[in-house]
């Protein structure tokens, strides 16, 4: 063996080292990353109490003459039961809450169960205290809760009810803002009231603070009526028709479209069904039924590198640097949970496309040696028919992503994290940091991964697997990626039709229309809720 072959194959033993004890390392890290998210909430449920807000919201309009051909519009979108509905839907989200709570409070009864020495104690005393923290915070979700769970009883005439739910949270929550809300909701229900012009400001001052949208009208609408304050109560009731109807509007510019592309993406999987139902019955007798449903999709690629490659792009380039390194630099001098909503949208930014352009980075030094590539590797044909196949994937993906997710929201039970960054949206008022976010996730994040997972790694899955298989396997670890317990089942299916999508067009430009299409119409339709 010459020397320079001697150091080749050292070269390679060093690396192989490195990567295994990176890999070991990325491992455990994922697979606590995974698990810390296991008592995380969904941002599913708050997302859903946005709409349920909105929805009740709506249901205030009184549709004039000239527009009330819209009333069966308002009928349509808001339901026939709609109190029914909300209360349901809070009542879920209490539940959630509480399965947290107590789920909380186990961990912090075994944390006082772990026999440690002085230099753990420290330690164990300041997680026992973030518990706390969380708790206190959780609780106070439940106390909100349970006063519109009541302002809710109100509307659907059962006071009685409303009382008792109320009378609860002053009897048990440990929240002084909580029981004096509720305190004076009782006030104001309950016969007599004894609301008077002293108690009055301060009664409102607790309704500006506890409550908004359709809760907050709710309660100043007893309030005024209680006081006979007929001007303030003929004002807030036309105020109230105004942000009704804008409550309409907001509700039929996500709810149409999103039930215009589920009925297209229906009728798309009903038709391929129906063709490769055809093309099953006329088949020949030499053709088996899985020859007929991998036709297009059983051509490999032909990669010339090994699993090495792979091994060092996604161990290094993607999980290390993304997972570890840089959120470590950036955390040594910046904390995010201390940065404005403008200081998050600029962090998240910049971090991702650092990220991104290490990985790629990575990428390219590991696969440079075999260039010139062949000529299917990393395409993008813009005369190509990619738009469709785009478009057509995001109709497709629309409905199948959506009953998976039902399902898996059933299993999870509203816990299992979400992806941080539709939280922040969530709560986000500022310009500048939602159009950061946008870009970010409608553009930089489809680009990045699809390059990625679909471009890199399913072609060089081809190597050692069917295509098939490539596809469900690059689909999955785009769902591990995430790093969310409950989002990994729907993210894989979401990944897997990527994957054909790619595997069908040759042409990445398909699935990073798809990718876009996906993340934007989920950031419109959150702000559209939440605007």
């Amino acid at each position: 063996m010459t020397l320079d072959r001697q150091n080749i194959t050292s070269f390679k033993s060093l690396r192989r080292i490195v990567l295994g004890v990176l890999t070991v390392f990325v491992v455990l890290k994922l697979i606590f990353s995974l698990i810390g998210t296991i008592d995380r909430p969904q941002i599913q449920g708050k997302f859903e109490l946005y709409q349920t807000n909105l929805v009740l919201l709506a249901s205030e309009w009184k549709p004039t003459a000239e527009l009330e051909g819209l009333g069966a519009l308002q009928t349509a979108i808001v339901g026939t039961d709609f109190l029914t509905a909300a209360t349901k839907q809070y009542e879920t989200a209490r539940e959630s809450d509480i399965l947290a709570i107590d789920k909380l409070q186990h961990s912090l009864s075994d944390l006082s169960t772990v026999a440690t020495d002085k230099k753990d104690e420290q330690a164990l005393k300041i997680q026992a205290n973030l518990i706390n923290t969380t708790i206190d915070s959780a609780q106070l979700e439940v106390d909100k809760i349970d006063l519109r769970i009541g302002i809710l009883q109100v509307a659907k005439k059962q006071p009685e009810q409303a009382i008792k739910t109320w009378q609860k949270v002053v009897d048990t929550s440990k929240q002084s803002t909580s029981k004096n809300a509720a305190s004076s909701l009782i006030e104001l229900w309950q016969q007599p009231s004894g609301i008077d012009r002293n108690t009055a400001p301060q009664i409102e001052a607790e309704i500006n603070t506890n409550f908004d949208g359709w809760f907050r009208d709710r309660v100043q609408r007893q309030l005024y009526t209680d006081l006979g304050d007929k001007t303030e109560l003929a004002i807030l009731l036309q105020t109230e028709q105004v942000k009704s109807q804008n409550a309409l509007i907001k509700l039929a510019l996500n709810t149409i479209p999103r039930v215009l592309i589920g009925l297209s993406g229906v009728g798309l999987i009903i038709f391929f069904t129906v063709r490769f139902t055809i093309r099953i019955i006329q088949r020949q007798e030499n053709q088996s039924i899985s020859d007929i449903l991998l036709t297009d999709i059983n051509t490999p690629w032909s990669s010339p590198w090994d699993w090495e490659i792979i091994w060092q792009v996604f161990m290094l380039g993607f999980f290390f640097v993304g997972q570890f390194l840089l959120p470590t630099i950036f955390g040594a001098f910046i904390g995010p949970g201390s940065l404005t909503m403008r200081g998050q949208g600029i962090y998240v930014f910049t971090s991702y496309a650092l990220m991104s352009s290490l990985a790629i980075g990575v990428l390219y030094l590991s696969i440079k040696s075999y260039f010139p590539l062949p000529p299917d590797w990393f395409k993008f044909n813009w005369k190509s028919n990619w738009i469709l196949w785009g478009v057509g994937g995001y109709l497709v993906a629309t409905p199948i992503v959506i009953v998976v997710s039902i399902i898996n929201e059933k299993i999870w039970q509203g816990q299992g994290g979400s992806n941080p960054l539709l939280q922040i949206v969530l709560e986000g008022k500022d310009s500048t940091a939602l159009l950061l976010f946008f870009l970010t996730a409608a553009i930089a994040a489809p680009l990045f991964e699809e390059f990625l997972f679909r471009g890199f790694l399913l072609p060089s899955l081809t190597r050692y697997v069917p295509v098939w298989a490539a596809i469900c396997l690059s689909g999955l670890l785009f769902g591990v990626a995430h790093l969310s317990l409950s989002e990994i089942v729907p993210l894989t299916t979401l990944g897997i039709i990527l994957g054909t999508v790619y595997v069908r067009t040759k042409n990445l430009l398909a699935p990073m229309l798809l990718h876009s299409l996906w993340n934007s119409m989920t950031l419109i339709s959150i702000g559209l809720w939440t605007s």
